[in-house]
């Protein structure tokens, strides 16, 4: 079996979609990366970081896999109304062993499998994408709460238009004949849906060192990111007009700001927040 835990494979970023018959698409699903370890006494889990979060998401944990072992590769995700729900997911996360089951009923998770990395005692990692597909197909069942993931072949345009219609976070594209390299972030190339904002800049974060920004009277998201030139307008409007309250410096109203960011959480957050520009 493969070491837990596992570096997963990364994905390196670009802006613009595109059409290839050498690659395959995948909507990116906002999760939790989830690498999961798999014989016939036992199930686990690991995340991105590499920890180990078996506990968390007792319901992934009966998967109907047609082998003695492996290792499979994907994302934790919560579904609300037919979208990830990331805050839900974190909660799931984040909880101890005396909230699971509560929450195991409330804010049900599914793991979206995409990829196989080990089947019986070998390793596939050197083989082709398309072939680990093909593997994992016969492999692994769709089931209440583990789904394989669908994918588009050669039209990375059509796909991503799907996904800026139903307003999702981004699509991913894989060369059909790539290895998976642990811990690498290519071949695989991600390409995250942002929207435009015009915000009202509410002040600056120490903690994260980010802008304050919200579209009404309320922080929606921290703004990273910010260039050199907005940088200095943003210190000299805190020297002169912030209010320091300890962990964030706040601004006056009537400063405003253009973001991008990719969805907006069940709570109405900005994620991926990316600071523009100031408004004139």
């Amino acid at each position: 079996m493969l070491p837990f835990p596992l570096k997963p494979m990364l994905l390196q970023s670009t802006d613009t979609p595109f059409d290839s018959t050498d690659h395959i698409f995948e909507w990116k699903v906002d999760g939790i990366r989830g690498i999961m370890f798999y014989d016939r006494r036992t199930t686990r889990l690991q995340s991105r970081t590499g920890k180990d979060c078996t506990m968390q998401f007792p319901e992934l944990l009966s998967p109907q896999v047609r082998a003695d072992e492996a290792v499979f590769d994907g994302e934790i995700a919560v579904i609300i109304d037919g979208r990830p729900d990331f805050e839900g997911v974190m909660e799931r996360y984040m909880s101890g062993s005396k909230r699971i089951e509560t929450l195991s009923r409330t804010k049900t998770a599914i793991y979206i499998v995409w990829d196989i990395l080990w089947l019986n005692r070998k390793s596939l990692m050197d083989r082709p994408l398309l072939e680990r597909k093909a593997i994992l197909e016969n492999v692994l069942s769709n089931s209440t709460y583990i789904k394989k993931i669908d994918y588009v072949d050669t039209e990375g345009t059509l796909l991503w238009a799907a996904i800026k219609e139903h307003q999702l976070e981004g699509i991913v594209c894989k060369p059909k004949q790539s290895k998976y390299f642990p811990g690498r972030r290519r071949p695989f190339v991600k390409i995250k849906n942002f929207q435009l904002a015009k915000v009202n800049v509410f002040g600056y974060s120490r903690k994260d060192h980010s802008i304050l920004v919200g579209t009404g009277d309320r922080v929606q998201g921290h703004a990273i990111g910010i260039h050199s030139q907005d940088r200095d307008v943003l210190w000299q409007l805190l020297r002169e007009y912030g209010t320091d309250e300890g962990p964030a410096i706040f601004l006056p109203p009537g400063i405003r700001g253009r973001v991008k960011f990719t969805t907006l959480s069940t709570s109405g957050n900005m994620r991926d927040c990316c600071w523009e520009a100031f408004q004139i």
